[in-house]
């Protein structure tokens, strides 16, 4: 067998050529019997993830996380593939399923004294905080950051290597977009500091690559451009912005979805009209179902700014794909809502009190979602008719 520090030299050096290169590569250590199964599954997985093909490279983690055999080769290895698998759903909206896998890393990675295992508990930690923040847990999530936070500090106050700075800086911007994209401005607020100075530190090294550069400095601009804009300090959010788009953080898949929704929250309708097309493309390369994320995130701002840029025609294209997708959207969210109580039933004291409360506020919840869609339907139905009028006049005072 190729030793585990071999494997990554050779599947990154084929990767550098091309990613089929390191495909048929992995596919040919496999077939000889010079690689184990769940090492295959992760490297196949990693190759498909980089080439932003969501949907394989999930079914490659899934399957190389299955049981303990991932972790008795690498424990590296086994921590980022569930940080990438949690990544890739929560992506997708599936932050229940996200939680699940993070929560099942933390409980092995907690046991693993190395200054490696310590830096991947607090990286998982505020993940599994991250995850919580978008399924309403926020109590829990502050402990989650909190914790996360002080050992990366405590870290990179006795050890400043690349990789602690790295995971402090990625921590810290995370944290600050979880309550950025929670509508939780005043505590996004608090954050942006600590968010600046973790990242400050982490440009300064000469380790640091210009992607991450550009990933890092343009992402916590973007963030801070929200809520300078949220506290009413329009000069200095449009300086945060500028900063962010001439660093080129809207060149990559992550800063465009964080400038379409800045351009939302500005009122900005003439620009997310035309950033709308490269928004729609991210969702079907993230996988993301037709659920309520997709309506509100992708199909709902598409529409708002077509209609408000005065993209009649385009709107009216939008309005019927929604009212297409309102049935799968209304099974998809009634079994994730299910799903969704389990995880966040299962993570209390659970008792019969306990779980009926929680059953309740999910048929209350569902409810109000047939309230909402039936409401949209009809909202779509009212425009689709006066474009068909509109079109009716139009000929009328043409003849």
């Amino acid at each position: 067998m190729v030793r585990n520090q071999q494997l990554d030299s050779l599947v990154q050096s084929r990767l550098n050529v091309s990613p089929e290169v390191a495909l048929a590569s992995i596919d040919s250590l496999d077939s000889i019997g010079q690689m184990p199964p769940s090492l295959v599954c992760y490297y196949r997985g990693n190759v498909y993830n980089q080439m932003e093909q969501k949907a394989t490279a999930e079914l490659y983690f899934k399957k190389a996380l299955e049981g303990d055999a991932l972790q008795k080769e690498s424990m590296l290895l086994f921590y980022k593939a569930s940080d990438y698998l949690s990544s890739i759903l929560a992506n997708r909206g599936d932050h229940a399923e996200a939680l699940n896998v993070a929560t099942r890393c933390y409980e092995i990675s907690r046991q693993d004294i190395t200054p490696e295992g310590q830096r991947w508990t607090a990286v998982i930690l505020h993940a599994m905080g991250y995850f919580q923040t978008q399924l309403g847990m926020n109590e829990e999530a502050e402990k989650n950051f909190s914790m996360a936070y002080m050992a990366l500090s405590q870290m990179v106050a006795a050890d400043s290597c690349y990789d602690n700075l790295l995971t402090y800086a990625r921590v810290s911007y995370n944290i600050l977009d979880a309550y950025t994209t929670t509508s939780q401005y005043g505590k996004a607020l608090e954050w942006v500091p600590s968010a600046e100075k973790a990242v400050e530190r982490l440009v300064k090294n000469p380790q640091c690559s210009e992607q991450n550069k550009v990933m890092y400095l343009g992402g916590v601009a973007i963030h801070k451009a929200l809520v300078m804009l949220k506290q009413g300090a329009d000069s200095s959010a449009e300086e945060s912005y500028r900063k962010a788009r001439d660093l080129g953080h809207f060149n990559n898949a992550y800063g465009i979805m964080d400038q379409s929704y800045f351009l939302r929250q500005a009122g900005r309708w003439d620009e997310l009209a035309d950033l709308m097309p490269k928004v729609d493309s991210l969702a079907k390369v993230w996988n993301v179902p037709l659920c309520l994320l997709y309506v509100r995130e992708y199909m709902a701002p598409q529409f708002n700014a077509y209609m408000k840029s005065g993209r009649k025609e385009q709107a009216q294209e939008v309005a019927e794909r929604m009212a297409a997708s309102i049935d799968s959207v209304m099974s998809y969210e009634v079994n994730h809502k299910m799903k969704e109580i389990a995880v966040i039933t299962e993570r209390k004291d659970a008792n019969l009190a306990l779980v009926k409360q929680e059953l309740m506020e999910a048929y209350r919840w569902v409810k109000i979602l047939g309230i909402m869609l039936s409401l949209l339907i009809l909202a779509i139905l009212a425009y689709s008719v006066y474009c068909f009028v509109q079109k009716k006049k139009e000929k009328s005072n043409t003849i």
